[in-house]
C-alpha cells in the first residue's frame, strides 16, 4: 500500500437500491429499483470479541476468538420515495390514483394490517449502497436486508433542516449463509 495520502480521504455520498440483478450495470443495476439518495449513512459492524483468560498467571488476556457479528445500515432518505416507503414501513397504502403514490399508516389492527409480532424478513430485501464514485469508493451489498425504521426517528417538515427518514436495515444471513459484503464493485458479485 502506498502511504497514507490526505487525496485518498473519502467522503461517500450514495443512493440505495432494492434487489439488483446487474452491479455492473448502470443504476438502477439491472432489474433492481431505486430507493433514493441518502445521508448520513453508516454500516455498523456489531463485531463481537471474546477474550481468553489464563488463570494461572493471574487471569491475563492470552487469547481473542471472533464471536459473531450483527451489521446493519443506517442512513437517513432524503426524500420521500414510494418505493423506499413500500420497502421499509410495515403499513403503507397505495393511492387509488394514476401516481400511485404511497402512505404511511399508523395501525394497530384492522383487515390486512400488519400487527406487533409481525416477521419484519417478511419485508427483507437484497439491498444496494451505491456511492456516486461507483467505481473509486466501495459499495455495499446486504445479502437479506431486514428494514426497521429507526426508533427514535422523526420525520423532519421545517425550513431550517431537510427532509429525512431515519432507516436501519440488519443484514440477517440468507439462504447461503452470507450477509453482507463491502468493497469495490469490480471485485463484488451477487
Amino acid at each position: 500500500m502506498a502511504d497514507a495520502s490526505v487525496a485518498d480521504v473519502m467522503r461517500i455520498p450514495g443512493r440505495l437500491y432494492a434487489e439488483p440483478s446487474d452491479i455492473n450495470a448502470d443504476p438502477p443495476f439491472g432489474t433492481g429499483t431505486a430507493l433514493g439518495l441518502v445521508r448520513d449513512a453508516e454500516f455498523r459492524l456489531h463485531v463481537r470479541t471474546g477474550i481468553v483468560t489464563a488463570e494461572e498467571w493471574g487471569s491475563v488476556a492470552v487469547e481473542a476468538v471472533y464471536a459473531g457479528e450483527s451489521a446493519v445500515l443506517a442512513c437517513v432518505l432524503r426524500e420521500w420515495d414510494d418505493d423506499a416507503i413500500g420497502d421499509i414501513f410495515p403499513n403503507i397504502s397505495t393511492s387509488s390514483f394514476s401516481t400511485a403514490d404511497k402512505s404511511i399508516l399508523g395501525r394497530v389492527s384492522g383487515a390486512g394490517v400488519n400487527r406487533a409480532g409481525h416477521l419484519l424478513s417478511s419485508q427483507s430485501i437484497v439491498l444496494f449502497f451505491a456511492p456516486l464514485a461507483i467505481d473509486r469508493h466501495p459499495c455495499i451489498i446486504g445479502r437479506k436486508a431486514v428494514p426497521m425504521v429507526e426508533e427514535s426517528a422523526m420525520l423532519s417538515m421545517s425550513l431550517a433542516e431537510e427532509f429525512g427518514i431515519g432507516v436501519v436495515w440488519n443484514a440477517i444471513p440468507d439462504s447461503s449463509g452470507r450477509t453482507y459484503d463491502i468493497g469495490k464493485r469490480e471485485d463484488l458479485t451477487l
